[in-house]
């Protein structure tokens, strides 16, 4: 492939052009950009202990566009391998609960760690302790929070149905092992209550430094099954995750300050003010289908679990079900069972994660709402 054209922001190095996941192409270039950036993270030493923080939603192949390309972990990790770092990749999936490696298997990164001897975590056996941010208490994962000296943000863009765009600060919500990430779903009514609990996240994670995989991207009502997958060509990296998802987002067409989790961020004074950050005639992703606002975040703080219990409406499968079982063996708090070879979910018991949608691997649970919510094109 011939090399990637440079796109330039203040704080954020993108470069556009990659027409696949070469591991050689992807090294020299990201290499480049890191030098661009300024260099690795201060820590990154011989000896030092280096976890990759990557997106694995779902269990399902990478060139779904769902997930962190193991390639783009192989070649961050490769790199700081060579320079005598100890590299591990983590992540705690929606379904996790009850099982991760066949996320490994599937997204290729049980392969990849053969491969290059970049190790594995588990978040879910690895135990979890307390945090409190702003007042607010957080399971987190302990990998997150001892033994580190470097932690990486290697985020996947996309959209989703949620949150409209998630990228760096929304791969944050994956610190959270087990069922806690489903009951911060419940205890967040509103899209923009979910932003608060992701920039405490974020907060709490503690990033040195991010890179985008948008070289195979999701567009449309992403974040799983009903996205599309784009090729989009593109890596950005930043030492600021704010940052990158306001270029990222002026890339898609979407005005930062649009996007709940950096209104939040900027609330707090992270990152810096999008004009800042964006420029006219960079590269743009051509007509990027981004899911319109959420009609819950109209609704009164204090109305907000009322309207969602009230209007709400259970998954469901359709036509496409095969009764395979593996929505029900996921379900976090047991709300699915298989009736005459298809699957049935309890309203009553539902909580709303989705992990059933994010997750069957026959694209066969559908969401419906009272209020249908157009895709921005």
């Amino acid at each position: 492939m011939s090399a990637p054209a440079e796109v330039m922001f203040p704080d954020v190095v993108v470069r556009s052009g990659f027409r696949g996941y070469d591991r050689k192409t992807i090294m020299a270039v990201l290499q480049e950009m890191v030098d661009c950036a300024g260099g690795w993270p201060d820590r990154a030493v011989p000896g030092a202990k280096v976890l990759l923080k990557v997106n694995m939603l779902s269990a399902k192949s990478p060139e779904r566009g769902i997930t962190t390309h193991p390639e783009i972990a192989a070649a961050v990790g490769l790199l700081l391998k060579a320079r005598g770092c100890g590299v591990f990749v983590g992540d705690s999936p929606g379904g996790a609960v009850k099982g991760v490696e066949r996320y490994w298997k599937n997204c290729g990164y049980l392969e990849m760690s053969r491969e290059t001897g970049i190790g594995l975590v588990n978040f879910e056996s690895s135990g979890s302790r307390r945090v409190e941010v702003r007042g607010r208490s957080y399971n987190v994962a302990v990998p997150i929070l001892e033994g580190l000296d470097v932690r990486i943000n290697l985020c996947k863009f996309k959209t989703h149905s949620y949150t409209r765009i998630t990228n760096a600060l929304k791969n944050s919500f994956g610190i959270v092992p087990g069922l806690g990430k489903a009951m911060l779903h419940t205890m967040s009514p509103r899209p923009c209550d979910l932003a608060v609990n992701i920039v405490d996240l974020y907060e709490v994670a503690g990033f040195d430094l991010h890179i985008s995989d948008a070289i195979i991207a999701m567009d449309g009502r992403g974040p799983s099954t009903d996205g599309t997958p784009r090729q989009d060509g593109v890596l950005a990296l930043s030492r600021d995750g704010v940052c990158l998802d306001a270029a990222m987002c002026a890339m898609a067409g979407l005005p930062p300050l649009e996007l709940d989790t950096t209104r939040e961020a900027r609330k707090r004074g992270l990152g810096k003010a999008p004009q800042e950050i964006v420029t006219d005639g960079v590269h743009r992703f051509e007509n990027f289908r981004i899911p319109g606002r959420s009609w819950m975040n109209s609704v009164p703080p204090f109305m907000g679990t009322v309207a969602r219990a009230l209007l709400r409406v259970a998954p469901r499968s359709n036509e496409k079900c095969t009764g395979c079982g593996f929505c029900a063996r996921s379900c976090p708090v047991d709300a699915i069972v298989i009736k005459n070879k298809r699957a049935v979910m309890k309203r009553g018991k539902c909580i709303m994660c989705l992990c059933c949608h994010e997750l069957c691997p026959e694209n066969a649970v559908e969401i419906r709402s009272f209020f249908l919510r157009k895709t921005k094109r």
